[in-house]
């Protein structure tokens, strides 16, 4: 076959043809759609195109799966890093949870033989989700609990859905769903039952500079969030985990040497439990899954899912550390609940796909008109 065929057209079969011959119709399509045109049969196969920034990489039904899990893994984290508050500094307890972190994906890539040199146009990517999702949290998150207790300081970090739902309906103009708006009318008003001022006392200093901070986080983390969403991703996030968790280590570390160079850990069987905990599985599998669901889900309905997240530290605080649960903490558990159901459960309807048959009759065309053109050249 020679040459590309021009745009598929019904054409008359001259009497003798290979095609009259055979008997062979072609197929007449009435008004096609201009919004698909047919594919050329014999156009030379093209280079194919990174995927765009917002696909998903995870079905809807794993996306939540991993939102489950997750939930688990962060809310559980909470009372588990206090507990590890005990024996070790803060900051040097970020450096080892960082490295940890560090080790464990990057023994996995290299097994795999996928630890290469990250595309520069993932660059950005990587600054902002190891220098804010990741270092900035994981320091905020450490010297706030010092003061603030397990439970409700996952609540503040997790109020982040207001911030990225302001953003997403303010600034970049999406237009909210009714199901979106009540999950997290619902999900911050139990966030701020769980955090009044008779609970939290703001009249202590550090408990107010942990509780200013943990918000602060919150609102870093919707920044990254939708960053992670709207980004063209060259490669996967596993593949940039790495990287992230290496370029966050580095002002950590730096930090770490200047405010805690005299200071040492206090080594005991559950250190190091703590420790294997914190690294591999809240930071290195925690981080991968986290960018994953936001890239699946979108970053409204997986910031309202992280939602999960401060139920379940509240839970282990009260389970693990003792910390008390009030009749205003079971109405907060329960409107937060309330909320993510809402939110990431219910599907927004989406336009009808062109019917397959349509589809069919469209490349049979294509295919036809190319054959024709060919098999009536001299």
């Amino acid at each position: 076959m020679r040459g590309a065929p021009r745009a598929y057209r019904t054409r008359a079969i001259r009497p003798g043809s290979s095609r009259a011959r055979r008997g062979t119709l072609p197929c007449v399509i009435s008004n096609p759609a201009p919004s698909a045109p047919a594919p050329s049969a014999s156009a030379a196969p093209s280079t194919p195109s990174a995927p765009p920034a917002q696909s998903a990489i995870h079905s809807r039904r794993t996306a939540l799966v991993l939102l489950a899990i997750l939930a688990v893994v962060w809310g559980s984290h909470w009372p588990i890093v206090k507990m590890g508050l005990h024996t070790m500094p803060p900051l040097q307890y970020a450096v080892l949870r960082l490295a940890g972190g560090l080790i464990t994906i990057v023994v996995i890539l290299a097994a795999q033989r996928r630890l290469r040199l990250p595309p520069r146009e993932d660059v950005p990517i990587i600054a902002s989700v190891g220098l804010l999702q990741i270092s900035a949290s994981i320091v905020i998150m450490n010297l706030a609990l010092q003061a603030v207790p397990a439970g409700r300081s996952s609540v503040l970090v997790y109020a982040q859905p207001l911030w990225v739902a302001v953003l997403m309906w303010t600034v970049f103009r999406q237009r909210a769903r009714w199901n979106e708006v009540t999950g997290l009318v619902l999900g911050i008003g139990g966030i701020l039952a769980l955090v009044n001022p008779t609970v939290i006392d703001w009249g202590v200093p550090a408990e107010l500079a942990g509780t200013l901070g943990l918000i602060g986080n919150g609102m870093l983390w919707a920044v990254v969030t939708i960053h992670i969403r709207r980004h063209h991703w060259r490669s996967s996030p596993l593949d940039l985990q790495p990287w992230m968790l290496g370029i966050a280590i580095v002002p950590v570390i730096v930090v770490a040497a200047l405010l805690e160079g005299g200071r040492t850990i206090n080594w005991q069987p559950e250190t190091v439990l703590i420790l294997l905990y914190s690294g591999p599985v809240a930071t290195a599998f925690a981080n991968w899954a986290s960018q994953s669901i936001t890239r699946s889900l979108g970053p409204i309905p997986a910031a309202m899912g992280f939602l999960a997240t401060p139920v379940v530290g509240l839970f282990m605080g009260w389970l693990l550390l003792g910390e008390k649960l009030g009749i205003v903490d079971v109405l907060g558990f329960g409107a937060v609940v309330l909320g993510i159901g809402l939110t990431t459960l219910i599907r927004p309807k989406e336009a009808a796909p062109v019917p397959a048959v349509a589809a069919g009759v469209a490349a049979d065309a294509a295919v036809a008109a190319a054959e024709a053109e060919a098999e009536d050249r001299p």
